[in-house]
């Protein structure tokens, strides 16, 4: 259709990013094959930073944990890296004094 262009003869001309690029991939199942059977059984944590600009206390990371059952999230906001493993304990702390509330 085009003149000028080189003819491709397959398989022996494609590039390996081509074939990578036409690679089949498997799509992400609807639903979890593992879904905690209630509340706080199992809890999915993220640290998330450095940020940049930091916000208005000079925090520069967020610790963000998540309850796998009823998805209820918590957000904390640390100035440092090294405070995450005390955050966390406190969190277990709250959750733990306040499971019947969940």
């Amino acid at each position: 259709m085009l003149n000028g262009l080189p003819s491709i003869i397959y398989p022996n001309q494609l590039c390996k990013g081509c074939l990578v690029g036409k690679q089949y991939r498997k799509s992400f199942l609807k639903k979890s094959t593992s879904r905690a059977s209630q509340s706080l059984q199992e809890i999915h944590v993220d640290v998330r930073g450095p940020i940049k600009p930091c916000s208005f206390g000079k925090h520069l990371y967020f610790l963000f944990s998540i309850d796998d059952y009823s998805r209820k999230t918590w957000a904390y906001f640390l100035k440092e890296k090294c405070n995450v493993f005390n955050c966390f304990k406190k969190f277990k702390a709250l959750v733990e004094k306040n499971m019947v509330i969940l």
